[in-house]
């Protein structure tokens, strides 16, 4: 969770992650490095690798419109079904590319796991 909250490497949760910290950068906002900074782990595992990261961006999206929405009915607020719509698309079109952030680096969390800073490339050179 340390990694997601500070888009932070999940190999060593120190190095960062992207090239630009902002989601809101558009010039560098999908921008990863290839390996981590501070402890040289490779961050594309293969070519194509973030493709599989629409998954937990689409997972997002769904979330953020059914928590509207039993916000809305809890909270008693009455919209006609189009302002609903407008008023979801809107927000969704202002965290967008926080959504899309957020779901690269879910991502690489499912599949790197956490080991410590340990620099990889002394860890590789070490074994016979």
């Amino acid at each position: 969770m340390y990694s997601i909250a500070h888009f932070k490497c999940p190999h060593c949760h120190e190095g960062e992650f992207f090239k630009s910290r902002n989601p809101y950068d558009f010039k560098n906002m999908s921008s990863t490095h290839d390996r981590c900074p501070k402890c040289d782990r490779k961050l594309y595992l293969e070519p194509g690798f973030y493709y599989g990261a629409m998954y937990v961006s689409y997972a997002l999206g769904v979330a953020h419109v059914v928590t509207l929405w039993v916000a809305t009915t809890v909270l008693g607020i009455e919209f006609e079904f189009w302002n609903f719509i407008i008023f979801v698309g809107a927000t969704l079109a202002v965290l967008t590319p926080l959504y899309y952030a957020l779901s690269k680096i879910i991502w690489a969390n499912m599949f790197i796991g956490y080991k410590g800073i340990k620099n990889e490339k002394t860890a590789n050179s070490t074994q016979p």
